[in-house]
């Protein structure tokens, strides 16, 4: 499947289909090319693919997940703290140590890569027409889901559901966030209603309804926390996900290794941003992002001969590695490794291998851990696809739900689930949202959902969380990181926006 369709994604999205560089990259409708091209369902069928193709490399060398979910998500958050300071990769270092501006390279990327999602889902939604229902639908989910993480990451932004022309773009203002929130569940309904509950076989990876309809639950969940503050949303979350927890149980990994397991892949997840070796354009970035940059290669058994490093010495908070350790948690091992060989330092042998032992906490669940697998082909060649949604994020949505529509005894099984996969006990008191975001922050390490839910939670407890943080590694690092405040909880729209868009105000702070 992946070969298959995302090679042909890659090559659709950086050949026919290309825009115009102006704002945000909305397609000009005068684009003679798209107007040729939505002419059959092979076109349409490949036009949705490369909307897909957006959320991998799409030509570059570093793909979504990277930019987005790791740097500038969990990099942000209190699962990761900076180690040594860096020669290089500056812009990793700037989001994690709150130094972000409106000329971070990675940040302009970000916000480029979403509307480039968005135009792609436009131009497909306005050119083919209504009976091609599964592919409108898979693009409508695509348009929601890009439209969730920029209003998430940036704040209010123009609505476009349509092709504009560029001049016609630089006269949107940026709306409420109500506005884009009505677009994405309008859009994620639509999603919902139209595609079969799981896609297998040679179109395994192609997001269903139950996918659909998890992301529209965490809508809710998210518009019921901070800056909406939208209490309602909680029953709207329930409602749509009671529906679909039976079929999510059906892709519930009976071990939490599985998950990440590469010859496992589209089994236990709901929707992942799928990513194959070769040296095709297709690989992951993400292997080389959560290594050592600084004095060593890490784990270097696991890789191809040739790896290069590309990460800066993040690692794990040793409080939450600590904890699960306590717990006996079964997950820290599939995502944390607490130290390795460096068997590329100089005089290293066997007979003294202790004496080259770093002691490291770091992320290891996306590195393919087998130096047999002569398909990789360079640092951002992995194969091991993204998860952006599986079934614990239906059980934790649901469960928080639950909770917060006083049914906190029904959120138990869910939440033991979790717990019991994890070779935990199950909860002995009726369940609590502090019991739901620690199972959160366990369960999903490394998946770019911490530094969120520590938003939603609010100012106050965003802010106070990360500054304890903070200061508890300012002794390690001791390298003056800017203290985290308010202007954190969203990005800066880039300076290449803001220049062309001269009524816009950035967001506060920047």
């Amino acid at each position: 499947m992946k070969t298959k369709i995302y090679i042909v994604a890659s090559m659709i999205a950086c050949c026919g289909l290309c825009s115009c560089n102006d704002l945000i990259d909305i397609y000009p409708v005068e684009n003679n090319v798209a107007d040729k091209f939505y002419s059959s369902e092979f076109e349409i069928n490949q036009a949705v693919m490369g909307v897909y193709a957006r959320l991998g490399r799409n030509g570059g060398s570093q793909d979504f997940p990277t930019i987005y979910y790791f740097m500038a998500s969990e990099g942000r958050s209190d699962n990761l703290y900076y180690a040594a300071l860096a020669n290089a990769q500056r812009d990793q270092v700037d989001l994690r140590n709150f130094a972000v501006t409106d000329v971070t390279g990675t940040n302009e990327d970000i916000y480029a890569r979403l509307y480039q999602i968005i135009a792609d889902a436009n131009m497909l939604l306005e050119r083919s027409p209504e009976h091609y229902v599964r592919y409108r639908a898979e693009a409508s989910f695509l348009r929601a889901l890009a439209y969730f993480e920029l209003v998430r990451a940036y704040g209010p932004q123009p609505v476009v559901d349509r092709s504009v022309l560029n001049e016609d773009a630089k006269k949107m203002d940026r709306q409420p966030i109500e506005d884009i929130y009505k677009l994405i569940i309008s859009d994620l309904e639509y999603a919902g209603n139209n595609l079969e509950a799981f896609y297998t076989g040679e179109e395994a990876g192609r997001v269903g309804s139950v996918a659909a309809k998890c992301l529209l639950g965490e809508v809710y969940v998210t518009m019921a926390g901070y800056p909406m503050n939208d209490r309602s949303a909680y029953q709207k979350a329930e409602t749509t996900l009671e529906p679909i927890m039976d079929q999510a149980k059906t892709r519930f990994a009976p071990d939490y290794s599985y998950i990440f397991d590469v010859n496992k892949e589209n089994t236990y997840d709901l929707f992942s941003v799928q990513f194959a070796s070769g040296n095709q354009g297709l690989g992951s970035s993400l292997a080389g992002y959560v290594t050592e940059g600084s004095g060593g290669v890490m784990i270097p058994e696991w890789f191809y001969s040739g790896y290069h490093l590309q990460g800066q010495d993040f690692r794990v908070d040793t409080l939450l590695v600590n904890d699960m350790k306590k717990l006996g948690d079964k997950r820290l091992e599939t995502s944390v490794t607490e130290g390795y060989w460096d068997t590329t330092e100089h005089g290293f042998t066997p007979e003294d291998s202790a004496k080259h032992y770093k002691e490291r906490c770091m992320m290891i669940k996306y590195l393919v851990k087998d130096n047999t697998n002569k398909t990789i082909k360079a640092w951002n060649d992995y194969p091991l696809n993204f998860p952006i949604l599986r079934p614990a994020d239906a059980y934790l949505l649901y469960a928080e739900a639950l909770i917060n529509n006083n049914k906190a005894s029904q959120a138990k099984e869910w939440i033991d689930a979790i717990r019991q996969r994890a070779d935990l006990s199950p909860l002995d008191h009726v369940p609590t949202m502090d019991d739901v975001m620690d199972e959160r922050r366990y369960e999903f390490i490394g998946e770019g959902k911490r530094y969120f839910d520590l938003v939603r939670m609010g100012k106050d407890t965003f802010v106070s969380t990360l500054k304890n943080f903070s200061d508890h590694y300012e002794h390690v690092t001791k390298m003056g990181a800017n203290n985290p405040s308010e202007k954190d909880l969203l990005l800066p729209i880039p300076l290449t926006v803001m220049n062309i868009q001269a009524s816009w105000t950035n967001n506060p702070g920047y």
